[in-house]
């Protein structure tokens, strides 16, 4: 197989997705080091998303608090698991607060997932909203446990 044939097709590197314990002292303390700003919008600096997917192919609903700063081109994501379960709050309980996935934007979603899935990756993940974008994560890397999110634009 070649280098092309076995990598993302459509996709470009979006985010690096953090967890953390309390997403407001861990702004604080990333924009006193001159990181930032962070915000999820224009009116906000956290908003809480409610999620409904599924987990390690389950059905599962969670809510997560989530804010982002632009670094050049990559935005860096806090996230703090708030409500039911959820990947985030796994790797938190099980690791503790640091880097938890690479993000990448795709206009194949479906198509990357299953490409992926015929290459071995694993589903942890999943939520696939009518009208909204959806996302999946994959299974961590044997190296430092760190998730692939694909994501739509």
């Amino acid at each position: 197989m070649s280098a092309q044939e076995g990598s993302f097709h459509g996709t470009r590197l979006h985010h690096v997705g953090v967890v953390v314990k309390d997403i407001d002292k861990a702004i604080a303390h990333l924009e006193a080091l001159g990181f930032g700003p962070f915000k999820f919008n224009d009116e906000h600096k956290v908003f809480a998303i409610d999620f409904k997917g599924e987990l390690h192919g389950k059905p599962a609903e969670w809510t997560t608090k989530i804010s982002n700063a632009l670094m050049g081109d990559v935005e860096l994501e806090l996230l703090e698991p708030s409500e039911g379960d959820q990947a985030l709050k796994e790797t938190l309980d099980a690791q503790g607060e640091g880097l938890h996935h690479i993000g990448w934007l795709t206009t194949d979603l479906q198509g990357e997932i299953a490409r992926a899935k015929a290459r071995g990756a694993e589903v942890w993940t999943s939520s696939f909203p009518v009208g909204n974008p959806g996302f999946c994560y994959f299974e961590g890397t044997d190296i430092g446990n760190l998730a692939i999110e694909l994501r739509e634009p």
